[in-house]
């Protein structure tokens, strides 16, 4: 989920989707702190205004096709190119998702009250370090990393066999996307398996032509494409909450509409706002930065943190369920851009460098 496409004036950065990525991590925060104030308080606050927020998931799976490819297109086929595309994924994944993960085990363990329902195993820990489909998991939110792990796994092939494999990425796209339509994971108890049948899927291949598109001259204006994709995405979220603002956040009131509505609505918000910075740079580049950087923390963290926050907030009964959420929102982002930017950053460089030394040691041979 990490930005990493060139851009000019940006410092390598697409600061548009930088900007994106941290409101799309907003949008499933405010998603989910709805049902956690309403667990702690009894009340649903705002309406369920948040309701349509968990389109910030396939807004993710398409931002991550498009730059995947975006950033990795010309090492398909590259054999030599595998080992740095997987330390890049590797270090933007994993070490931040263990940190969470064994912090969330000491916790369970200290109190294991906090564990709610989940039946952890030694070999069910493992595999979920791994990032492997099992049964349950320490950090719930990282079903989606599985998916990542799987197109990251596939993409990697393409770059070591070339575009056969890459085709064969394709084919796991489409037919987990169809699956997924005709077999939905959560009607039928995938859980973690779902990898294998997920309409989600098909947003790393939107993300993936998207990018495709990028180099090409556009049909209409960025901005035409901006609120086109922004406008769908409204439109669609509008439909959801005033169908769904009075059921509960596990029906999907819209059915495939809204499965693949919220895909291609994030591939043309994407592409328009990619292709607007052609000609124009976001202004408060520095602020962007850090609120897009520290996106995957927030969205990794906001679970967990958000439950310790209403704990303590739901010791103060006169505070209001609205007031309590505005708080919880607003400590949740905080602790998490803290931690992106006195920890996160420094585990980053400080791997970064380990592996550039490494890679720099091979190439020169023993000494």
């Amino acid at each position: 989920m990490n930005i990493e496409a060139s851009a000019k004036g940006t410092g390598g950065k697409l600061l548009t989707l930088e900007a994106g990525r941290f409101f799309a991590a907003l949008a499933v925060l405010l998603y989910h702190l709805t049902s956690i104030v309403a667990n702690f308080r009894g009340v649903v606050v705002f309406d369920d205004v948040f309701r349509p927020g968990h389109v910030g998931v396939p807004y993710f799976f398409v931002l991550s096709g498009f730059i995947i490819f975006h950033v990795h297109r010309r090492d398909i086929g590259h054999p030599d190119a595998l080992g740095r595309f997987a330390i890049r994924r590797f270090i933007r994944i994993y070490p931040m998702f263990w940190m969470i993960s064994f912090a969330m085990l000491a916790a369970f363990l200290v109190a294991p009250g906090l564990g709610g329902e989940r039946a952890l195993s030694p070999a069910g820990v493992v595999s979920d370090l791994l990032l492997l489909p099992h049964g349950d998991a320490i950090l719930s939110i990282s079903w989606t990393l599985r998916h990542e792990i799987v197109f990251y796994a596939l993409f990697a092939l393409a770059i070591w066999l070339g575009r056969r494999a890459f085709a064969a990425l394709l084919l796991w796209i489409v037919v987990s996307f169809a699956l997924g339509l005709v077999w939905p994971p959560d009607q039928y108890g995938l859980g973690a398996w779902s990898v294998v049948a997920s309409s989600l899927n098909l947003g790393f291949g939107l993300g993936i032509v998207t990018a495709a598109m990028l180099a090409r001259p556009s049909v209409a204006p960025p901005w035409l494409w901006v609120l086109l994709g922004g406008g769908l995405l409204f439109g669609l979220g509008m439909m959801e909450w005033i169908l769904g603002h009075h059921t509960d956040h596990s029906v999907s009131v819209l059915g495939a509409l809204g499965d693949v509505g919220y895909l291609v609505a994030s591939a043309v918000l994407i592409y328009g706002l990619a292709k607007a910075e052609e000609h124009w740079t976001l202004p408060f580049a520095a602020l962007w930065k850090v609120l897009g950087g520290a996106s995957y923390l927030i969205y990794l963290i906001h679970q967990p943190l958000l439950s310790v926050i209403m704990r303590v907030l739901n010791r103060l009964p006169a505070l209001s369920p609205e007031m309590a959420f505005v708080l919880s929102a607003i400590v949740a982002v905080a602790v998490a851009v803290a931690l992106h930017w006195t920890v996160e950053r420094w585990i980053l460089r400080r791997l970064q460098s380990f592996f550039a030394l490494r890679a720099a040691s091979a190439a020169n041979g023993p000494a």
